[in-house]
């Protein structure tokens, strides 16, 4: 399959097919939770790497590419973060 390409500050971003359920607007506790660590444990590494984020609001979808660049497509893919909705936010090319 083909990878999406998603429009990430100024540049375009490769998302491979069989990750792409997971590129959708979410909360802090979502992304903990795919990398299976603590919202504590997440928001220290982004701290390290000077990527900010909303404490209580959904993550554009642009924030959490970043992270998933920064960090690694996450190994587990747990069911209860999968995206409902992929129209929110923005659409791939």
């Amino acid at each position: 399959m083909r990878p999406i390409i998603y429009p990430v500050h100024g540049r375009n971003v490769e998302v491979p097919a069989e990750y792409a359920h997971l590129v959708c607007m979410k909360r802090r506790d979502d992304l903990a939770r795919e990398y299976g660590i603590s919202e504590r444990d997440l928001r220290t590494f982004l701290r390290e790497h000077s990527i900010s984020i909303p404490k209580k609001h959904l993550l554009k979808i642009e924030d959490v590419l970043e992270i998933y660049l920064v960090m690694g497509w996450p190994l587990k893919m747990h069911p209860a973060v999968y995206c409902q909705d992929t129209t929110l936010g923005l659409r791939p090319r």
